[in-house]
C-alpha cells in the first residue's frame, strides 16, 4: 500500500513541473500545471537577452483588450504591456498567478497559423520621475 502512494505522489509532482522550452520553440509563455501552484514572480524575457521579474504580490490590476491585441499590467507603478494575439489563455493564467514567463518573438515569422498565441512585444513604463535625477538647490 505504501508504494502505491509513493508511486502516486512521485506522478503528481512530476506532473506539477513546468515543461522545459525547447530551442528555438515557438513558445511564448509557460503556464504552470498541477493542482493549487502558484509562481511568485512573472519573468519577461526580451529578444536582446534582457530577463526581468516582477512579484506577482505587486502586481495591483491588468487588463486585456483583444481588439488591440494588448495585455496591460501594473506592477507598483511600472507598467508592462504585451503585445500580440491570442493572448486569452496568457491572460487566464496571469489571472491564476500560474505564470511563469512570457517571451518576445524573435521574429515576425513565427507569427504564424500554427502558433495559437504570439507575442509581439514587451514594455515596460516606469513611473513618472522614475529615472529623473533629482536636483538639489
Amino acid at each position: 500500500m505504501a508504494d502505491k502512494i509513493d508511486e502516486i505522489l512521485k506522478a503528481r509532482q512530476a506532473a506539477e513541473k513546468p515543461l522545459p522550452q525547447t530551442e528555438g520553440s515557438d513558445k511564448f509563455f509557460s503556464i504552470l500545471v498541477g493542482e493549487g501552484i502558484q509562481e511568485h514572480f512573472l519573468e519577461l524575457q526580451f529578444q536582446n537577452g534582457l530577463q526581468t521579474c516582477f512579484s506577482y504580490s505587486d502586481l495591483l490590476w491588468f487588463n486585456h483588450d483583444p481588439e488591440s491585441g494588448c495585455i496591460d499590467m501594473e506592477f507598483g507603478g511600472f507598467l508592462v504591456t504585451v503585445k500580440g494575439r491570442g493572448l486569452r489563455p496568457l491572460f487566464n493564467g496571469i489571472k491564476g498567478k500560474r505564470v511563469a514567463w512570457v517571451k518576445e518573438a524573435d521574429s515576425e515569422l513565427q507569427d504564424h497559423q500554427e502558433n495559437e498565441s504570439f507575442v509581439e512585444s514587451i514594455s515596460i513604463t516606469p513611473p513618472k520621475g522614475f529615472s529623473e535625477e533629482e536636483t538639489a538647490e
